[in-house]
């Protein structure tokens, strides 16, 4: 009995420890699930390094850790400072504060991209936060920049030498495209100083953007030795030819540019690249009555020229606002559409003095557009009329019976094109029909019917179409 209550009373305590245990094991579990690291709480101090601690909602989807990292790497980032030295090509623009405003507009800091030498040094997640925590070397940082910059300027330094190869070759197009390339290398160095290695004088890339701005000056645009026309409303146009050329005199081949209209009136296609014997066409969209000269300016497409090419948007952006290219001009004339009329009118095969057709048809191409000329060679059209009244088959019996003729106008309307004598339309207006006690009264009766007005108005119509489409 004594042996059986020992027994149960050390079961008692055995059970009571073990419940004790569980409790405070459970209790630290809570502890060590709730307490966070120090690092989380307040930000780490090193002076020696640069630090990054980033924290993403578990809750919000399955790439929290990625976006714990981008946030590290951001605050990584932002604690890398870069100091803008007095040296720096940006005081060598002889306090242009224009320029400056637009390059501190431009310049942002990308580091996050270009971090390379951090190391993890904790990570602490609970159940709805997930925190990592990032250090970086500032002496190791600086010596891979460094390292990283000389490597990069060794880079643009070997394109612009060989740039000045392309140019004592004559291959305009690649030198420049060298030049722009190695301008896109060094942007990122606008505000450190640099010292290039180069030929030819470019030690620097105010030098080099100085280099790439002359080099765009020597292009040249020659326009026509004849006016270059353009007529309004036309249903197609013809693209305008110029050739383009350099200083040097050789000509420029596959180089793009943008095309502007001086004037809201000529439309024109915005983009166009010369050949490969340096001519560039200015296609035609739509133009509006102006009886003037027009202009349009061409300036180099840097875009498109580096399409293809390694070199950055923002560099390009940062590229503009150094150079400053004169505005090429290409011209051209805008002049109302010249008409002549031949138009013979006959009364039963005698011409009439009065001329009663012509005027029809000069009232329906009156307008700013349309310039009726009296000469055949000052015109771009030619509308020719052949007119003539005969007796009806049916006039010899309403004579008989009623003492009256019957006479018909029969009309031959034709559009000509004046230059390549092409016949461009045709009409022939019959059904017009005038009578009286005389033929000569029933073929002018004819003449002056209203239905004449009517068809010459619907067959006019159809011809003016033929070179006006608004």
């Amino acid at each position: 009995m004594k042996i059986s209550l020992k027994y149960s009373l050390i079961c008692v305590i055995y059970i009571l420890l073990n419940i004790k245990y569980n409790i405070i094991f459970s209790q630290t579990e809570v502890t060590q699930s709730v307490s966070a690291p120090s690092w989380v709480s307040k930000r780490p101090v090193n002076i020696s390094k640069y630090i990054g601690v980033g924290v993403a909602d578990k809750t919000s989807g399955n790439n929290y850790q990625s976006e714990a990292k981008k946030n590290a790497l951001f605050d990584l980032s932002s604690e890398i400072k870069v100091d803008i030295s007095t040296n720096s090509i940006l005081f060598t623009v002889q306090n242009n504060n224009q320029f400056n405003e637009n390059f501190n507009s431009l310049i942002k800091l990308t580091n996050t991209d270009n971090i390379e030498g951090y190391r993890l040094v904790d990570t602490y997640e609970n159940d709805k936060q997930y925190w990592l925590y990032y250090e970086l070397d500032k002496q190791e940082y600086e010596d891979l920049k460094q390292k990283k910059k000389q490597l990069l300027i060794d880079k643009a330094v070997n394109l612009i030498n060989l740039s000045f190869n392309d140019e004592k070759d004559g291959n305009f197009t690649a030198s420049l495209k060298k030049r722009i390339q190695a301008f896109g290398i060094l942007s990122p160095y606008l505000n450190e100083e640099v010292k290039l290695e180069a030929s030819n004088n470019v030690k620097t890339i105010f030098d080099l953007s100085n280099t790439i701005q002359k080099q765009l000056q020597t292009i040249t645009i020659t326009n026509s030795k004849t006016t270059l026309i353009l007529k309004p409303y036309q249903p197609t146009y013809k693209p305008l030819v110029y050739k383009l050329t350099l200083k040097t005199k050789n000509v420029l081949t596959d180089f793009p540019f943008i095309i502007k209209s001086d004037n809201e009136k000529v439309r024109i296609v915005e983009s166009s690249s010369s050949n490969a014997f340096g001519d560039i066409e200015i296609n035609i969209k739509t133009v509006k009555p102006l009886n003037r000269e027009v202009y349009f300016t061409l300036n180099p497409d840097i875009d498109k020229l580096m399409g293809g090419d390694s070199v950055s948007k923002s560099a390009i952006i940062l590229l503009k606002q150094f150079i400053e290219t004169s505005q090429l001009k290409a011209y051209a004339t805008v002049n109302p559409i010249s008409v002549f009329i031949s138009c013979i009118e006959k009364n039963n095969g005698t011409v009439i003095n009065q001329k009663i057709i012509e005027p029809i048809i000069e009232s329906k191409f009156t307008g700013e557009e349309v310039k009726i000329v009296e000469m055949k060679e000052q015109s771009d059209f030619m509308i020719e009329v052949q007119a003539d009244t005969q007796k009806d088959i049916s006039s010899d019996v309403l004579n008989k019976n009623y003492g009256v003729w019957l006479f018909g106008l029969r009309i031959t309307l034709s559009l000509r094109n004046t230059v390549t004598k092409e016949q461009i339309y045709k009409a022939d207006i019959s059904e017009i029909y005038g009578y009286a006690n005389t033929q000569e009264t029933a073929g002018f009766n004819a003449y002056y019917s209203d239905k004449l007005k009517t068809k010459m108005s619907e067959a006019l119509f159809f011809l003016k179409r033929k070179f006006i489409v608004y």
